[in-house]
């Protein structure tokens, strides 16, 4: 019997297997303050960078990595409007005197195979900017939060 979207004759395409299952609720999002729950965000993104200068020395053709200066950039945008708590985020991460982590964990799925937790934790982040927006069709509006962090844990 041939697959509905199969590739006349075989190929990769016509054989497909599942190869495993995740739930969505499996990924969770922590702050080190109560901005946490209610937050609504919709989406995260951050990169770690390190700065590495190159020597090279004269004479010979020996060349060193001078480095590991690490900073970090993260943007979060969310949904205005959720609990009691909401504004506490902007107060508490807005401090640069008191940079906090933020954490965001999948946890090993209960729903597949030889699934494995992972930890990613931006160390001392403090916010950077912020930002809004508001389309009519959506009648929401929608924060743009800017963040540096000095280090990530990754577990």
């Amino acid at each position: 019997m041939a697959t509905v979207f199969g590739v006349p004759g075989g190929g990769l395409n016509e054989y497909q297997k599942h190869n495993g299952s995740f739930r969505a609720e499996d990924l969770e999002m922590k702050f080190s303050t109560e901005g946490g729950p209610g937050a609504l965000v919709q989406q995260i993104n951050f990169t770690l960078t390190r700065q590495i200068n190159t020597l090279y020395e004269i004479g010979s053709t020996n060349v060193y990595y001078v480095g590991n200066r690490r900073q970090g950039q993260a943007q979060l945008n969310r949904i205005v409007g959720g609990t009691a708590n909401f504004k506490t985020l902007i107060t508490d991460y807005g401090n640069m005197c008191a940079p906090k982590d933020v954490v965001l964990a999948a946890k090993a799925s209960t729903c597949g195979k030889n699934q494995q937790a992972v930890t990613y934790t931006l160390k001392s982040a403090t916010m950077t900017s912020i930002g809004a927006s508001v389309t009519a069709q959506d009648i929401v509006i929608t924060e743009n939060l800017g963040f540096m962090f000095l280090d990530l844990d990754y577990a």
